[in-house]
């Protein structure tokens, strides 16, 4: 009998640490598609704001396989303001997608 492996396990995955400040984009949900700031990882979810909807204050929650998370942090220090994320998520996003 041939045994299969398929990647990383769920258990993998979801034990990595993403580091608050970098952007991420989600990949599933009806914000399918959209930019956030890491603020914070919490085990298998982490913390998101964008600046607009989701705030420092109210960040939104997210299952961390549910995120594509950028490798260099855009802040370095922490609290960041809403205005700050909406401004470095917009220099981000044009710099790297265009527009």
């Amino acid at each position: 009998m041939k045994t299969h492996q398929h990647g990383k396990s769920s258990g993998e995955l979801s034990t990595r640490i993403l580091q608050p400040g970098c952007p991420a984009r989600s990949l599933a949900g009806h914000d399918k598609g959209q930019y956030f700031i890491i603020l914070a990882d919490d085990g298998e979810y982490v913390a998101l704001a964008d600046g607009k909807c989701r705030t420092a204050v109210k960040p939104k929650r997210k299952k961390k396989k549910h995120i594509q998370a950028g490798k260099q942090p855009l802040f370095s220090s922490f609290p960041v303001t809403d205005e700050m994320i909406r401004k470095e998520l917009s220099n981000y996003v044009n710099s790297h997608y265009g527009n």
